[in-house]
């Protein structure tokens, strides 16, 4: 065998290895698509029923009842449980819904009653535990999920609950709102396909997150079921309000962002996020619901939750809009609608392509007493029309690194009144923006707002004053290498 065959072997080879390698790279990526678009799929159908569920009553125990049902179907689980701490006692949790033959998970007596599965089900939802205790205490405490696919190992599994119902496999995961554990969703015993793996576990917590919100909000709506029906609406509308905005700004290397929210005395709709799209894009948007109090609230809620999951890994503002209004159509009353600019950042490059659907115009500016260049994309209102009508919506692109800084703004701004009923106006605005668009985006903001209470001469506000800026930093060189992917998120 002469050298230049085996050279020709050796090659052969190697293209045999990476052939292989990519196949199997393109089965993962296959894989990791199909689980996706069942996780998203299941996002949707849960909307769907909390939405009916939310529209005919504001009941806790109903909810409860609905998540349960809907994670037991969806993961195929034996039994399922949730977990509440309790308002009296924060530090203890007792089952609020039981489906199944779910076994007592915690330190437990040899009560002669675990004998006769039937009383499983009662103890189970008798029992206290305390936060730290147990599997689901644990849970509680720590505010992370736990997946155990081979319990009969596992030594955090108390041994007494596998003597009453054998347990193969468990998953649990918290219920979280604005940083606080509510409680516990746990599953137990996968009946096909397997012990329950990481898509399972992807697909509760994201459930959990839905649910956790309207689990707040029913109870915040109970505890304030003693007080003035408007008094109740207000307090429990800002609240939720609050908990659909960003706690935090995204730390990029490349753009400045900041963000402000002052709502009205008459709580309105107004909401701003940042989306982590992929690795590379981040999405922004705001936007301003037409109704007032805890609907307008809600409204929001739900086309947060929308928008958030058809962002993921979509760079088409215009592709995500349409999606977020064929939702939007089918939640929301006549004459209830939404404005909302969306765009997806590029953080390398500088590009933003966005979208706008009804909303005021986007604000772009190169730099102190440069002229403004105003963005008018054509674009419908969310929850109006559906179909071709609302495919109208255009798409634009702006390029941060030319433009320098982009402001984004509700109609509270503009709007906002002196005493004389005047308004403050598109041009005050303009002015504002030019005189300090080289300063960073926080002080540009507190220069807008400062303005606006000038103008105003500290009368109440009639509407939420909702600002977002952007602003390309002045580097020669961008690098987007150890910066923070991960962008601000609430409950």
């Amino acid at each position: 065998m002469n050298f230049t065959t085996i050279i020709l072997l050796l090659l052969a080879a190697l293209l045999g290895f990476l052939l292989r390698r990519q196949s199997k790279r393109v089965l993962s990526l296959r894989y990791e698509l199909a689980n996706r678009i069942r996780e998203k799929s299941a996002v949707f159908d849960f909307l769907n029923r909390l939405g009916e569920l939310v529209t005919t009553r504001l009941d806790q125990q109903g909810t409860l009842q609905l998540v349960v049902q809907f994670l037991q179907d969806a993961t195929k689980a034996d039994a399922a449980a949730i977990f509440l701490r309790q308002p009296d006692e924060p530090d203890v949790l007792r089952a609020a819904v039981v489906q199944g033959l779910f076994p007592p998970l915690h330190k437990t007596t040899t009560d002669r009653l675990l004998a006769k599965r039937k009383f499983v089900a009662e103890k189970v939802r008798k029992d206290s535990i305390r936060v730290g205790e147990g599997i689901v205490g644990r849970v509680a405490d720590t505010g992370k999920g736990m997946l155990i696919t081979d319990a009969a190992r596992d030594e955090r599994v108390p041994r007494e609950a596998s003597e009453v119902i054998p347990i193969r496999d468990l998953l649990l995961a918290p219920i979280l709102v604005r940083d606080e554990i509510l409680g516990v969703i746990a599953l137990v015993n996968k009946r096909e396909d397997g012990p329950f793996g990481d898509n399972d576990m992807s697909l509760v917590t994201a459930i959990a997150d839905q649910a956790a919100v309207t689990i707040d909000l029913v109870r915040l709506y109970a505890e304030l079921s003693h007080k003035q029906r408007m008094e109740q609406e207000l307090r429990v509308a800002k609240e939720f309000q609050e908990m659909l905005l960003p706690r935090k700004q995204p730390k990029l290397e490349s753009v400045d962002i900041a963000g402000f929210n002052r709502p009205a005395l008459e709580v309105g709709g107004d909401y701003f996020d940042y989306i982590e799209v992929d690795d590379d894009h981040v999405g922004i948007a705001i936007a301003d619901v037409s109704g007032k109090g805890t609907p307008g609230a809600m409204v929001m809620a739900s086309v947060r939750a929308t928008l958030r999951a058809e962002a993921r890994g979509e760079l088409s503002p215009k592709q995500v809009l349409t999606r977020v209004n064929a939702q939007a159509v089918r939640d929301t009353k006549t004459g209830v609608f939404i404005t909302m600019t969306y765009g997806v950042l590029n953080i390398r490059t500088g590009a933003f392509r966005f979208a706008r659907a009804g909303h005021d115009p986007l604000i772009c500016c190169r730099g102190e007493n440069e002229p403004l260049s105003l963005h008018e994309p054509n674009g419908i209102a969310l929850g109006l029309v559906e179909g071709d009508i609302f495919g109208i919506i255009e798409e634009e692109e702006i390029s941060l690194r030319t433009e320098k800084t982009i402001i984004l703004y509700t109609d509270g701004v503009v709007e906002a009144m002196d005493e004389q009923k005047k308004e403050y106006g598109q041009p005050r605005l303009h002015e504002v923006v030019k005189t300090f668009a080289s300063e960073p985006p926080p002080r540009i903001v507190e220069e807008i707002v400062r303005d606006i209470e000038t103008f105003t001469e500290g009368r109440d506000q009639h509407d939420d004053i909702t600002i977002v800026v952007l602003q390309w930093k002045n580097q020669t060189e961008q690098t987007t290498d150890g910066l923070e992917r991960r962008v601000a998120t609430t409950a």
